[in-house]
């Protein structure tokens, strides 16, 4: 049965009840959800999603990708628990220690830590002295804390 009207209300009324109408409406969310957003997967430590670094801190591990650590250094500094605890167990594992930190040590103490895993990168030669760690965890927006 068809049905022919102009009104939406009517028209979204009648899909809703036929079968078909449910399959076209459950596609079209479908394709508009997956549409609208971005895969967790893209982007790596350029994206600012958590989601997207924590993949990236994995991927990173699971293929031993050294010329990372600079990148998962500057995940310590977020505001994810979670972010931070995969970063530190990151570093852990690749270089075989922790320099000091603890992802759930107040933000001062974390800094502190951060900037020995700063200069370790440096003096590993894995980030050079000049280069500005300015990810998307302290953009200009948010200063970073000066202790």
């Amino acid at each position: 049965m068809f049905l022919i009207t102009t009104n939406p209300r009517e028209l979204l009324t009648h899909m809703i009840r036929s079968s078909i109408g449910v399959a076209v409406i459950s596609a079209s969310a479908t394709l508009v959800l997956n549409g609208c957003a971005p895969s967790a997967t893209e982007g790596g430590f350029s994206n600012p999603s958590p989601g997207a670094r924590v993949y990236a801190i994995q991927d990173a591990v699971k293929f031993n990708r050294r010329e990372q650590i600079p990148q998962i250094v500057e995940c310590l500094c977020a505001d994810d628990d979670l972010l931070r605890y995969l970063s530190i167990g990151a570093l852990q594992r690749m270089t075989g220690q922790d320099l000091g930190y603890q992802f759930d040590d107040p933000e001062p103490l974390r800094f502190v830590a951060y900037e020995r895993w700063r200069q370790w990168t440096i003096d590993q030669k894995l980030a050079p002295p000049e280069q500005a760690y300015s990810s998307t965890i302290y953009p200009p927006s948010r200063p970073r804390p000066q202790w």
